[in-house]
């Protein structure tokens, strides 16, 4: 557990005092206190202040970046940093295990969902990025699956200037009217979500349609088999066979937050990630014992 201090620390070199430290107080301007090695932060090497502990953060604190920044996470447990060129602050994400039937799954979790400050920021990384490898934006199309890319792909679609984009989903839903109007799904495989579907309804069918002269891109997470991606071109081909189009919608590129892993999948256009996750870890399944959590956290009548 990390017992947040009452002083908010700016330094490269810094540890969490837990506890009242009334010898080297940490104070926001002008900032006193010790580092995890032992070092006063004003050069001075001195001991650590009476009622301090110290307990060492996952990576030492880079330049520009606040304590905000490192214990702004939620979620408990083992956490992996990632370093994104250009952001200007860490990513502190959380290890999770994905149970399954084949094998167990470790990976470190990047869960965009509700993050707005870093849906923005990623958001406007990747939009650079497509500007860098595509000069004319004219006759694309962003599309994206749901649901963790979603609010990410808005941004990078609204710093491209495009006012609509397309969205597959991972089912048909009610408003689609399924029983009036076209609507295409297939299966896809995820290591995140595990088989489901992806669909496209009758208004990105027909903005696919319109807009993509020139082809699309696609926005997304994370990429690590590809099986997602390959669900999205084979709706794409199905388009093409409803529309009765003269030739298929090219695939620009796939722009992502990170990629992880080996792909399974030979995609038909180039993968630019921002950053680079730890590969999966594979376990036969059974090795990790469930234990009944959800019903230790309740307390039994």
């Amino acid at each position: 557990m990390i017992i947040l201090p009452r002083f908010g620390v700016r330094n490269s070199e810094f540890c969490i005092l837990a506890g009242k430290c009334p010898a080297s107080p940490a104070l926001w301007r002008g900032v006193k206190g010790h580092n995890i090695k032992g070092n006063y932060l004003l050069g001075k090497r001195r001991p650590l202040g009476r009622g301090a502990s110290l307990q060492t953060p996952n990576s030492e604190l880079k330049t520009g970046t606040t304590m905000t920044d490192y214990l702004d996470s939620l979620e408990t447990g083992e956490r992996y940093t990632l370093e994104i060129p250009g952001l200007g602050y860490p990513l502190v994400l959380p290890w999770v295990w994905l149970h399954g039937e084949e094998h167990d799954t470790r990976i470190v979790s990047l869960n965009l969902i509700g993050k707005t400050r870093w849906n923005n920021d990623l958001g406007k990384l990747i939009a650079q990025r497509v500007r860098q490898s595509i000069s004319n934006l004219e006759g694309l199309c962003v599309v994206t699956v749901v649901e963790k890319a979603l609010q990410l792909a808005q941004v990078v679609a609204s710093e491209l200037g495009i006012e609509d984009m397309a969205v597959a989903y991972n089912r048909v839903k009610l408003h689609m009217e399924a029983s009036r109007r076209p609507v295409i799904q297939v299966g896809a495989d995820s290591v995140t979500s595990g088989m489901k579907f992806v669909a496209l309804y009758e208004r990105d069918i027909n903005l696919l349609v319109s807009q993509a002269d020139r082809g699309l891109i696609i926005i997304d997470d994370v990429v690590t088999t590809g099986g997602t991606i390959s669900a999205l071109i084979d709706l794409l081909d199905q388009v093409v066979r409803l529309k009765k189009l003269p030739s298929p919608i090219p695939v620009r590129g796939v722009y992502c937050v990170a990629e992880e892993g080996t792909r399974k999948r030979v995609l038909p256009a180039p993968v630019f990630p921002l950053a680079r996750l730890p590969d999966p870890v594979i376990r036969r399944p059974g090795t990790l014992k469930k234990k009944p959590f959800q019903e230790d956290l309740w307390p039994k009548p």
